[in-house]
């Protein structure tokens, strides 16, 4: 009874941990800049930089910034603490060392970005561009000057016509703005002040959407046999943590007896099935593990 109540704790621990992530930004104060906000815009530079490790192919820079502007609002939720690890640089002979440079160590909630990245539309649409049909209800175009840009940000592309398998977007304004979400049998609606508060709130329903599939993926059941201890299965978890581009959600079910090794059971979330069985095939041979997938 004992050693199973360590291993759980273990196991809460490892959880605990594996949902942060670490981003190295360096701090130099602008001219004139207090040390609070040159905190804030190094975190904001960690977070940007944790977005391209989450998707795994670069994102354009036009594209991040828009991203950064939604995820700058919400930083105080991603940003769960640093720690200065270097400061200063080495002085010149005869000389001093600089005081105002410095390297932070940037701890950021990698399962909350990673959450938000996928409401926001940036994961699923990666590869390109997403079709769906815009109506404008009543609204002169005049007031929708920022749709160019939050389409951008949320990876969709307006058509004139399409099929039943494209969502169709109403927006209409009468005080304040309207907007219906429908895909088939499915739609949401939202009210709100603002367009971009009504484009970020029925989009982040589209894709938060129970049973989603984005870019041919699923959901995917992977047993990893092999390892002598108890703590393969969480060491590989976290090597997990880092495949951003092929683990869109991931579950550890258990630990379970192998033979004389231990397994590792995952439910897995992927946006590419086959990208996701190479990394598992690769990271399973170089560490001589067995890997089952259902």
């Amino acid at each position: 009874m004992q050693r199973y109540v360590c291993g759980v704790c273990l196991m809460l621990v490892f959880w605990a941990s594996a949902a942060l992530a670490d981003q190295q930004v360096a701090l130099r104060p602008a001219e004139g800049e207090t040390r609070a906000a040159a905190i804030e815009r190094s975190f904001d530079e960690a977070l940007a930089l944790e977005v391209q490790a989450v998707a795994g192919v670069p994102v354009p820079p036009s594209r991040l910034e828009k991203i950064m502007k939604v995820l700058g609002r919400e930083r105080d939720s991603l940003i769960l603490g640093y720690n200065e690890v270097a400061s200063g640089v080495a002085a010149p002979e005869g000389g001093n060392a600089t005081a105002d440079a410095a390297t932070l160590n940037v701890r950021i909630h990698g399962a909350g970005l990673k959450k938000r990245l996928r409401e926001l539309g940036v994961l699923s649409t990666l590869s390109g561009p997403m079709p769906y049909v815009l109506h404008l209800s009543g609204v002169e175009p005049s007031r929708t000057k920022g749709l160019a840009s939050l389409q951008e940000l949320s990876g969709l592309q307006p058509m004139a016509a399409a099929g039943g398998d494209v969502p169709v977007l109403t927006l209409s304004q009468a005080g304040i703005w309207s907007g219906v979400l429908s895909l088939g049998e499915w739609s949401t609606a939202r009210s709100a002040k603002t367009l971009e508060e009504v484009w970020l709130a029925v989009w982040k329903d589209y894709f938060s959407r129970a049973g989603l599939v984005a870019g041919g993926g699923g959901e995917l059941s992977v047993r990893v046999s092999g390892w002598l201890s108890s703590m393969g299965p969480m060491e590989f978890d976290r090597l997990m943590d880092s495949w951003g581009a092929e683990v869109d959600q991931k579950t550890l079910v258990g630990v379970e007896m192998d033979g004389p090794g231990m397994a590792g059971v995952w439910r897995i979330q992927t946006r590419s099935r086959d990208a996701l069985v190479r990394r598992l095939g690769d990271a399973a041979k170089a560490q001589g593990l067995s890997v089952e997938i259902r």
